[in-house]
């Protein structure tokens, strides 16, 4: 890897009149041996004018360099760029009129850059000063997440890289304050940020586009899936909490932002083509078995019987089995068998007025095998003598049902990945991006519910789901004109999905085969940023947001036509959402900034299918025991007979609902030397989703529960660090310490219905009182070359549910609600991860390990508990820590190759808010290789 070393450090003692003026010279765009001798060519920059430490940020990353530079150049404006540029041609138009000058050399195969500013001599007249060359540390994209006043993360492509791991959601681990919900399934994505998670509480965006869809997963709850290849993933950006952005609209937790490759990703420094192709092999697999095949451990919790008198008082269901789950399954590969693969290829070419990406990504994983060390399952037999035989009770001990180093049915999954992606170089400052993606995946389906309460665990047939995103980018940026900063985005993505379960038995006592789910959205948005220069910057942000969606399921139509009201059958209905908002970012002075900003959102929802209102039965004598004694039928206050007929006519259900939200910090950089305090407050409204307001099976709104928005408010207060040369030459300090508060009031989620309302529903769609979550969050970063470390970690100081309703012990808890979906969303009290590292042989070989530690969930009471009564009891995942180790070896830039070995303890676990009893894989290895030409 080439040595990025380009910083500037401004040293400025008051006895040196001249070094005063020196405000970050600028030094250093350092490429590799691969560039031998020569200078760059023309590459395509977008810079539009911005202060010159700004401006220089922006023209070496799109030179495709890793610079560092202070805010010591801040005072100076760059020219804006738009168009082809070699690197000299570049940096004339960039730095024309500022009095600043650069030269160029090579040294020992790398292009540095010395700049020279000329000063003025305390008589006015100009004065040349010398060419100042100083090295240090490269930046890095997580840069900007220690000068942002709020949380936020930065995730790259080589973090994915490196770690991989099994489920797409691995990705995210050791990232503070985010968990993936129910992680070991269907290849999709539940973000988790600080307790919110799922129905758009978290979008998660692919180039801008929205494509989450909502699963049911029987009466253990839902699961949001956005689906996406991580090879083909670019870098990640993770907002936490509310933000001011046109993609914010209705974020009460965050937002995850993911870009997907594109040309300047593939295209090799120098050239105007290139080709990336990646291929990975993955151990500790096997291909999945024949569907019907049973596994885990089945018949405890019954009773049998020994020693018997007769012979057959201890025959059929009495007879004690040898053993309780078969041996298939049981045979465990070695860990450099590596059977899983998968593979992409990406091909870019670079034309004068647009550039064009093409790739494809295949992967091929089969069913996994759980850990050895931990909590495993075992038989406990315990033994009661009666006159005629011994009965046997069998008792099940272990968090789950499967064995140490079993076969995970259903953890397989097979995926192809094509996208297509074009930047179109327009005049005046103008590009649009068109793209689009095609992702496809059959996968087995771990039913959570069925893992619980099932008496066999199978393998089923496949779950299916086709996802096509379509996106345009475009943006105009002309020249000198700073009030102009034009973004309009166009989006649509469309889902078809099958989702089974573990019993086809099931499925036929449900109307057959699972129905084919179809999910469409249509979105876009209109910004614009403008920027004035009087008393201090402003820069002035605002636009439009609209949504659209649509569900629909293949579901029996009744004799006009209508759609059949049936629980048993998928939801069909349709979501319009309109969003407005403005922000107003200021810095009087160098050390101050404040953001202000104000978000309004309307949305209205449509239940296509037909309710019949439905009315009660209310008590009117009650006997001495307290039993009723007579009843009287009440009919709904919602029944209305249009036709004449006597009977309550059918409606739609139809939500509508408004609200205006606001966002503002406050950052101060006192001594302006990278130390930074920072207060946010940060409210948004989430109106109620598709989902939430169509029926279905498992849930439904009612008639007289009407649905309003969920309220999120949120303070925090931190400080960032960012410094350089702290210890060593050339060395970076960053960390990070926020304490935030979030209340999320009427708090969305399905419930048990009260004694008084209507409908005789088992769950009931509802807004519950609030959720709140207090909590400490740290990242440290600390990198000195041949050594790096990182350590995060986030802890939860209070957690809170609460709910007023029929049969509720107690208003608030920590632990969750009666049936409802937030009982397998709490995170843990406190998770941490830490790595360290080491770069060897000029920085060509990077290895390190990092550490998993995370905490157990919030216990529920052992007695009273307020969840015992529902269907889905909250997961009881234990505490437990892990292992990772990875080494990668850059031969060039044009060959790497990675190894890693994720969980080296071999831990038996279950992951943070699974929603089933489904361990986690066992110690897996890892190879891949990636060449890029």
């Amino acid at each position: 890897m080439p040595d990025f070393a380009c910083l500037v450090r401004r040293r400025m003692p008051v006895r040196y009149l001249l070094v005063r003026y020196l405000l970050g010279l600028w030094c250093g765009l350092c490429w590799g041996a691969a560039l031998a001798q020569s200078v760059p060519a023309a590459r395509h920059f977008e810079i539009p004018a911005l202060p010159l430490d700004s401006a220089v940020l922006i023209f070496a990353e799109q030179a495709g360099v890793e610079v560092f530079v202070d805010a010591s150049l801040s005072d100076l404006r760059g020219n804006p760029l738009s168009g082809q540029y070699s690197l000299e041609a570049g940096l004339d138009a960039l730095l024309a009129g500022t009095g600043t000058h650069y030269h160029i050399q090579t040294q020992q195969g790398r292009v540095l850059v010395r700049f020279v500013r000329a000063a003025p001599a305390p008589d006015g007249s100009t004065l040349s000063l010398d060419a100042i060359r100083v090295q240090g540390a490269a930046s890095r994209p997580s840069d900007e997440v220690y000068r942002t006043a709020g949380s936020a993360n930065v995730i790259t492509r080589q973090e994915i890289e490196r770690f991989r791991g099994t489920s797409v959601g691995d990705i995210f681990q050791g990232t503070p304050g985010v968990l993936v919900g129910e992680n070991r399934n269907s290849g999709g994505l539940d973000v988790n940020i600080r307790g919110m998670q799922g129905q758009s509480r978290v979008p998660v965006l692919v180039d801008g586009a929205r494509q989450e869809t909502t699963v049911y997963r029987g009466y253990a709850g839902v699961s949001s899936r956005t689906y996406v290849d991580p090879d083909l993933i670019a870098g990640i950006d993770i907002s936490k909490g509310p933000v001011m952005t046109a993609d914010g609209t209705g974020a009460v937790g965050g937002v995850v932002s993911m870009r997907t490759l594109s040309a300047n990703d593939v295209i090799p420094l120098g050239k105007d083509q290139g080709v990336r192709l990646r291929g990975s092999l993955m151990g500790n697999s096997s291909a999945p078995p024949r569907p019907g095949t049973v596994a885990g451990m089945n018949g405890t919790g019954r009773t049998y019987r020994v020693d018997c008198a007769v012979a057959s008082l201890c025959q059929g269901e009495y007879a004690l089995p040898d053993s309780f789950g078969t041996s298939e399954g049981m045979d465990r590969p070695g860990m450099l068998d590596l059977r899983s693969w998968a593979g992409s290829i990406a091909i870019a070419k670079r034309f004068e007025s647009f550039d064009i990406l093409a790739a494809y990504a295949q992967r091929s994983q089969g069913n996994y095998y759980a850990g050895r060390h931990g909590p495993v399952p075992e038989v406990e037999l315990i033994e009661k003598p009666l006159p005629f035989y011994t009965e046997v009770t069998a008792v099940r001990n272990g968090i789950a049902r499967f064995r140490a180093e079993e076969r995970i049915v259903n953890s397989n999954n097979e995926s192809n990945t094509l996208l297509l992606k074009s930047n179109l170089f327009l005049p005046a400052g103008q590009s649009w991006e068109l793209g689009y993606q095609r992702y496809d995946s059959e996968y087995g389906e771990l039913m959570p519910s069925q893992l619980i309460w099932l008496d066999q665990i199978k393998q089923t047939t496949d779950s299916t789901v086709t996802a096509h995103t379509y996106t345009s980018r475009y943006q105009w940026e002309p020249l000198g004109m700073d009030w102009v900063k034009l973004r309009f985005n166009l989006w649509h993505t469309h889902t078809n999905s099958v989702n089974r379960s573990y019993s086809e038995d099931l499925q036929g006592t449900y109307g057959g085969d699972p129905s084919p789910e179809r999910y469409d959205r249509y979105g876009g948005d209109l910004s614009n940023e403008t920027r004035l220069y009087r008393w201090g910057e402003h820069t002035l942000s605002y636009g439009l947001t609209l949504q659209r969606e649509e569900i629909d399921t293949d579901v029996p139509l009744d004799d006009q036509g209508a759609p059949i009201s049936n629980a048993g059958y998928g939801r069909i209905g349709d979501r319009d959402e309109l969003g407005l908002f403005f922000n107003w970012h200021w810095q009087p002075v160098p050390s101050v900034t404040l953001d202000a900003g104000l978000r309004y959102t309307r949305a209205e929802t449509d239940d296509h299918k037909l309710i019949v209102p439905k009315g009660r039965e209310e008590c009117l004598e009650y006997n001495d025991d307290g039993q009723c004694a007579e009843t009287v039928y009440v009919e709904s206050v919602f029944c209305v007979d249009h036709d004449g007929d006597g009977a309550c006519d059918p409606i739609r259900y139809r939500t509508r609902n408004s609200d205006s939200a606001p966002v503002v910090s406050l950052a101060w950089e006192p001594w302006l030397n990278g130390v930074q305090f920072y207060a946010r407050y940060a409210e948004a409204f989430r109106m109620p989703s598709l989902f939430e307001t169509t029926q279905g099976w498992s849930v439904e709104p009612a008639l007289d529960v009407p649905l309003q928005p969920e309220h999120a408010i949120n303070r925090e207060l931190g400080i960032n660090l960012l410094q350089q040369d702290v210890l060593l030459r050339g060395d970076r300090l960053a960390a990070k310490l926020a304490r935030f508060q979030n209340l999320t009031r009427d708090y969305l989620t399905r419930t048990s219905p009260n004694a008084w309302e209507e409908g005789g529903q088992i769950f009931v769609m509802r807004n519950i009182d609030s959720v709140e979550v207090h909590g400490t969050e740290l990242s440290l970063e600390y990198d000195m070359g041949t050594v790096y470390g990182e350590i995060s970690g986030t802890y939860y100081h209070h957690i809170e549910v609460c709910h007023y309703g029929s049969y509720r012990r107690e208003r608030c808890n920590d632990y969750g609600v009666a049936n409802s979906y937030f009982n397998n969303m709490i995170p843990p009290r406190w998770h941490a991860s830490a790595t360290l590292g080491t770069r060897l042989f000029q920085r060509r070989l990077d290895i390190g390990a990092r550490g998993t530690f995370m905490g157990q969930r919030t216990p529920t009471p052992p007695f009273n508990d307020d969840t015992a009564r529902g269907f889905n009891q909250p997961v009881p995942w234990h505490e437990y820590k892990l292992l990772d180790l990875y080494a990668t070896w850059r031969h060039s830039d044009t060959l790497s190759v990675d190894v890693n070995l994720d969980n080296v303890t071999d831990q038996y676990y279950l992951d943070a808010l699974s929603l089933g009893m489904v361990p986690a894989p066992g110690r897996t290895a890892r190879v891949s290789l990636t060449l890029n030409f």
